[in-house]
């Protein structure tokens, strides 16, 4: 097993993201009641053992979802453009796009996207 959380928040941290959701809007956790717009929920849904050497685990297999929260109004970032340039960041780090979808939300007002990723990470190259 690999310690990704690092990983994960050097992705999120990445300029691109920053630049259209604030730093203080991208959480590590799912909050109780989403409250402020726009957001980023980042969640280590699995990561399972991959390779092994000598008896011990030298990879992990993980699954990334991301949730992104806005408003339909006017002067908000769409969800949608903001799943393309999470896209994009983790593309290029070869992360793997499972799902990208819009779903509901009990507010009409507010727009909401789940997206999976999926990537083996090495132990020799954690900081790709």
């Amino acid at each position: 097993m690999i310690n990704v959380k690092k990983l994960y928040k050097k992705i999120f941290s990445d300029e691109r993201i920053t630049s259209v959701i604030p730093g203080d809007n991208i959480l590590n956790a799912y909050p109780a009641e989403v409250e402020i717009f726009p957001c980023i929920i980042y969640l280590d849904e699995n990561q399972s053992d991959g390779e092994y050497s000598d008896n011990k685990s030298g990879a992990s297999s993980c699954l990334l979802t991301v949730h992104i929260f806005s408003k339909k109004i006017t002067g908000y970032v769409s969800t949608a453009d903001v799943s393309v340039i999470i896209a994009n960041v983790l593309n290029e780090k070869l992360w793997n796009c499972s799902q990208n979808k819009e779903v509901g939300d009990p507010d009409p007002d507010t727009e909401h996207r789940i997206m999976m990723f999926n990537k083996s990470i090495f132990e020799l190259n954690i900081n790709s």
